[in-house]
């Protein structure tokens, strides 16, 4: 039992910690949180903000606004679907761009620089231990469904 209480807070802690110096770094950048997952999902590609009210699980009109900031800010750009004007797409701007360029903690590379330091054996642990309990969490979550 106190091997399980203590993986349970390890794995807390490194979910805050995680989320901490997430927040950080958004911060610097002069974004909330919900600003940021909010560009996170046009980053790949342009979306409709009731996509990306499914992807963030935001109500619409906070939504609304976060956009409404963040294209007066010049992160994002609006563009009329041109098949149907009703339709609104939410695209990535030039300065969200290169912002997401310049800043590698929005890309995966950001992981290696924080791995540095772990010899090749410990890595190899931290990877199996990470997966052991992802896929034991994601069965438990397939087993509620």
């Amino acid at each position: 039992m106190y091997l399980e209480t203590s993986i349970a807070k390890l794995l807390r802690q490194l979910t805050r910690t995680h989320k901490e110096s997430l927040a950080k770094r958004i911060h610097c950048m002069g974004l909330t949180p919900p600003q940021f997952m909010t560009l996170h999902q046009v980053k790949k590609e342009p979306k409709t903000i009731g996509q990306i009210v499914d992807a963030v699980d935001l109500s619409y009109s906070t939504v609304s606004g976060i956009i409404d900031r963040l294209e007066r800010d010049g992160w994002i750009n609006r563009v009329k679907d041109e098949a149907d004007r009703r339709v609104t797409w939410i695209y990535m701007s030039e300065k969200m761009q290169a912002r997401f360029e310049e800043n590698s903690f929005f890309q995966e590379a950001n992981y290696s620089k924080f791995l540095n330091g772990f010899s090749e054996e410990e890595l190899i642990i931290i990877h199996s231990s990470f997966d052991l309990i992802t896929r034991q969490l994601e069965k438990k979550v397939e087993e509620k469904s």
